[in-house]
C-alpha cells in the first residue's frame, strides 16, 4: 500500500504538459537520477518541447523545478536524498509567487503526511498520529472563521477570503511554528490568516489576521493594536466591488498613464484608524492603483550606485469604488526586485 500512495503521488506530480513518450520517459529519469556524487547546488537542465526543468542536490533533499512554455507557473518538487521517494511539492503563480493548486507532503517511507489545497484554502492531515494537536489546530481555525463569518457574512467568507496555511502560525509560551509543522509541544496561541480573493487572477495575501488565546478567545498578545487586523465596520451584505480592471479604468479616467515599460499594479492594504485601540474593527482596507512614473539613478559617494523610483498612487474604497486620494510616493532600492512592492513605498513631496 505504501508503495502504491508513493507510485500515485508520483503520477499526479510528474507533469506530462503533452509530451511525446520517449520526453515522459526522459523526464522520469531525469527526476528519479539521485544525483549521487554530484556538487551540491549544481544545475543541471533538461528541455524538453513543452516545459523547462531544472535539478540541484540541496542539503537534505533534490529540488526539481519545472517552468511550462505557456508560462506563468513553476512546479517545484523535493525528493529525500539519495531516494526517489518525493517530500513535497509546491506550485507558483508567477510573477508574483502565489502558492496554487494541491501541496502533498510525504515521510522519508513514502507515506502521505498532508494535503494542502491553497486555492481552496484548506488543510488534511492524513497520519494524525505525528500531529498530536491537530484537531486543536481545526478547532481554533474553525473559530477563526467563525468570527469572519460573523463579522463579513457567510457569502464575503465563501467568495472572497481563503485561510493562509503559509501565513498562520502556533505558539507555546517561548516559541513558535508554521501551522502545518509538525510538533510535539502542546500550543497556547494561536494567529490564524486569511488572503482575500477578488477574482480568479486576484488575490491578495495575508490581508486579515485573527489572535486567539488558548480557549479560542481574541486577544492582542503584545498589547498592541496591530496585533489583529483587518475587521472593517461595513453595512451588512457589503462585498468588495472593485478589481484590478475596474479599478484601473477609474485610475486612467482620473488622469492615470500607463506605458509600455510601465505598467499599473494593484494593491489592497490595511491602514488603522486613529486613534490606534485594541478592538476588533480597528481600521480600514484600502484599494490601491499604483503606476511607475520615473525611475532614477543615484550616485553616492563611496557607495554604490542606488535606483529611486518614483510613483502616483490612485486610493479607492474598495467596497463603494469611491476615489478617495491621489499620493505621491516613492522607493529606492539596489535592486529592481521589490522595488514596486507597496510595503516599500514612502511618501514622496
Amino acid at each position: 500500500m505504501r508503495y502504491l500512495l508513493f507510485i500515485l503521488s508520483f503520477l499526479v506530480t510528474t507533469f506530462s504538459f503533452g509530451q511525446t513518450k520517449a520526453e515522459r520517459e526522459k523526464i522520469k529519469m531525469f527526476k528519479e537520477d539521485v544525483m549521487a556524487g554530484v556538487t551540491l547546488f549544481k544545475a543541471d537542465t533538461l528541455i524538453t518541447s513543452t516545459a523547462l526543468l531544472t535539478r540541484a542536490k540541496m542539503l537534505e533533499t533534490r529540488r526539481i523545478l519545472t517552468f511550462p512554455n505557456t508560462g506563468g507557473i513553476r512546479h517545484e518538487e523535493y525528493y529525500y536524498s539519495d531516494t526517489k521517494i518525493l517530500k513535497v511539492n509546491y506550485s507558483y503563480i508567477l510573477p508574483e509567487e502565489r502558492l496554487t493548486g494541491v501541496t502533498k507532503y510525504f515521510n522519508a517511507k513514502g507515506e502521505p503526511e498532508y494535503i494542502q489545497d491553497h486555492d481552496k484554502g484548506t488543510w488534511e492531515v492524513v497520519k494524525q498520529d505525528n500531529y498530536p494537536y491537530y484537531r486543536t489546530l481545526v478547532k481554533m481555525k474553525k473559530t477563526a472563521d467563525s468570527i469572519m463569518v460573523a463579522s463579513y457574512g457567510q457569502e464575503f467568507f465563501t467568495e472572497h477570503l481563503r485561510w493562509s496555511s503559509m501565513g498562520s502560525t502556533f505558539y507555546s509560551k517561548t516559541k513558535g511554528s508554521k501551522w502545518c509543522d509538525y510538533e510535539v509541544w502542546e500550543p497556547k496561541r494561536f494567529l490564524v490568516s486569511y488572503s482575500i480573493r477578488l477574482s480568479a487572477d486576484e488575490m491578495y495575501e495575508d490581508q486579515v489576521d485573527v489572535q486567539l488565546d488558548s480557549t479560542g478567545h481574541l486577544f492582542f498578545p503584545f498589547g498592541r493594536y496591530d496585533d489583529v487586523k483587518g475587521f472593517e465596520r461595513i453595512p451588512a451584505g457589503s462585498s468588495l466591488v472593485l478589481t484590478k480592471k475596474s479599478a484601473i479604468d477609474k485610475a486612467t479616467a482620473l488622469g492615470m498613464a500607463e506605458h509600455e515599460n510601465k505598467k499599473a499594479f494593484t494593491f489592497l492594504s490595511w491602514t488603522y484608524n486613529e486613534p490606534y485601540e485594541m478592538q476588533l474593527y480597528n481600521g480600514r482596507f484600502l484599494y490601491n492603483v499604483i503606476v511607475n512614473t520615473r525611475t532614477l539613478s543615484l550616485s553616492v559617494p563611496n557607495r554604490r550606485d542606488k535606483v529611486e523610483y518614483k510613483f502616483d498612487v490612485y486610493v479607492f474604497n474598495p467596497w463603494t469604488g469611491e476615489f478617495i486620494e491621489k499620493k505621491k510616493m516613492r522607493s529606492f532600492s539596489k535592486m529592481e526586485r521589490g522595488a514596486g512592492d507597496l510595503k516599500y513605498l514612502q511618501p514622496d513631496s
